[in-house]
């Protein structure tokens, strides 16, 4: 089988989708098919990476935007290696792919990642508002036209249903069970750890409002890793507060360093509300940390008997949320057993095989059905 990705974003960029796609890259080509992306981020030396000619997003220094809009020449090159599928990513290099699709009359799947409506929040730009609500718009009428469209959990999956996406399917994404698979330590100290873009709609500030109740007891220390526009901003607000010896701030961490964080943390926290999966929060539960979470973050719903060490709680009351961390810090056996949850709901319902044979499993369906 041949296949075309098409994204925004690739490996080694820091973010969910790039990492996600780098392991479905390597897991296809372990069993025996080609696979091409086409991204506007990536490392251009890695076999069948395409990337046009860009320049650095001023807004996402670690995201970029192609020089021409359309890049002829690399749609062309599409069309001459030619596809049995297409999956598309995003509305943005998607389309291209959707496009590449219906040339070749081959079909075209495509995954929901990002809620637009949802970040237009963490960005300050103008006419923010009108540029956001044209692209979702756009990101509609492009998935309703896909022959399938993938979302990561329940909560997207309906939530696309109720958008008129009728061929949305639920497909949750996995994690590297082998590659996370620490279990929380047991030590001296406790170490709250966050890690995800910082932005906005990932709700990085309500980490502080958590942090800020728990300021006097030095053996609790929170840990926030990432990088984003609101980095500055974090930093002063930390300071501004009297944070500075509790809450640490790491920057970009990389793939090693970020097991390395896991492995040494105790608790996750991850007050998003725009998250259409969460794969920094399974990361996390694979190496044996339990996570809190907002109540309808989009992994509870597969916590069917609710003892899986996902936490969901109300992020409006911080003061709440402070003394059950606090409670945990003092009640080792208590947190053993979530960190037991947490690792058996990753590697029960979670794993790479389950993910990519389901996915396979759709592009067969989709090829046949053509035939």
């Amino acid at each position: 089988m041949k296949i075309g990705l098409f994204t925004t974003t690739y490996y080694p960029t820091p973010d969910g989708v790039s990492h996600y796609l780098k392991d479905i890259k390597l897991e296809m080509e372990r069993r025996g098919h080609e696979v091409h992306v086409f991204s506007y981020t990536g490392d251009r030396k890695e076999n069948n990476v395409h990337i046009p000619p860009t320049l650095p997003f001023p807004l996402y220094t670690q995201y970029s935007f192609p020089i021409n809009p359309f890049p002829v020449s690399m749609y062309r090159l599409a069309r001459r290696i030619g596809f049995d599928i297409i999956h598309i990513h995003d509305p943005f290099m998607g389309s291209i792919g959707f496009r590449l699709s219906k040339a070749l009359n081959v079909p075209a799947v495509a995954t929901f990642h990002t809620d637009f409506i949802q970040m237009k929040e963490s960005v300050n730009m103008p006419f923010r508002n009108t540029l956001f609500n044209l692209t979702w718009k756009y990101n509609l009428y492009l998935y309703r036209r896909c022959d399938a469209v993938l979302a990561p959990s329940i909560k997207t999956r309906d939530y696309l249903r109720l958008n008129g996406v009728e061929k949305a399917e639920e497909l949750p994404l996995f994690v590297d069970t082998d590659r996370f698979n620490a279990l929380g330590k047991l030590q001296n100290g406790f170490t709250v750890q966050f890690l995800g873009r910082i932005t906005r709609d990932k709700g990085v500030f309500r980490v502080l409002d958590v942090a800020h109740y728990l300021r006097e007891d030095s053996g609790i220390k929170f840990v926030i890793s990432g990088t984003g526009p609101e980095e500055i901003n974090l930093r002063n607000e930390i300071i501004n507060r009297g944070l500075e010896k509790s809450v640490s701030l790491t920057g970009y961490v990389d793939e090693p360093m970020k097991i390395d964080l896991l492995s040494s943390a105790d608790l996750f926290i991850y007050p998003s509300d725009t998250d259409t999966f969460g794969i920094s929060v399974l990361e996390a539960m694979s190496s044996g940390v339990p996570a809190i979470v907002p109540k309808d973050f989009p992994l509870i719903q597969y916590d069917g008997r609710g003892t899986s060490g996902i936490v969901g709680m109300d992020f409006t009351n911080p003061r709440n949320i402070a003394e059950m961390i606090s409670g945990l810090k003092n009640r080792r056996s208590d947190l053993k057993e979530l960190n037991e949850g947490a690792r058996n709901f990753a590697t029960a319902n979670f794993s790479k095989k389950k993910h990519c044979d389901r996915l396979f499993g759709i592009y067969e369906h989709l090829i046949h059905s053509r035939n």
